[in-house]
């Protein structure tokens, strides 16, 4: 059991109003302009899975998710139809289909970024660029580490691949 003024239980706290902050309308709205509209915030998480770690297959993507293929199924579709990913024959098994991201997606994506960007460097702004570094490098680090817990991610076995110019 952590006390409550413990690193972790601090940390734990802080994330917690984050999540609240990040789910309001008006902060959504903000991060993700136009697309809030159009995309889920699961549909947002999954292009951004395809678009970092693809070609992928579905089965990869419902094991991050930690849900069945079924389910994550529908939700692929829903990338598809909107052209923001595609399938291609994955060379190692004929029977599998691996997802990529379109060139559609990955604007799509980078105006998200963009979005995004702009929000947190508003928040940031007044902050010394040296605490603004700090908070990045942490930020990311503490990412890295969740990918892990409570256990290691299906997507961080296949290796990464650069998008296409």
């Amino acid at each position: 059991m952590h006390s409550e003024d413990s690193p972790a239980h601090r940390v734990q706290e802080a994330f917690t109003h984050l999540l609240r902050w990040a789910h309001r309308g008006d902060v959504r709205r903000s991060l993700f302009g136009a697309a809030e509209a159009a995309l889920s915030t699961n549909d947002i998480t999954l292009l951004r899975a395809v678009t970092t770690h693809g070609p992928v297959r579905a089965s990869d993507l419902a094991s991050w998710q930690g849900v069945d293929k079924s389910t994550i199924t529908p939700q692929v579709r829903r990338l598809e139809d909107r052209g923001l990913i595609e399938r291609q024959g994955d060379p190692g098994d004929k029977r599998a289909a691996l997802l990529t991201a379109t060139d559609e997606g990955r604007r799509q994506l980078a105006t998200l970024d963009d979005q995004g960007a702009l929000l947190f460097a508003q928040a940031l702004h007044d902050w010394p660029a040296a605490d603004q570094h700090a908070l990045a490098t942490l930020m990311q680090r503490l990412a890295d580490g969740l990918a892990d817990v409570p256990e290691r991610s299906a997507l961080h076995v296949r290796p990464r691949v650069q998008p296409r110019a």
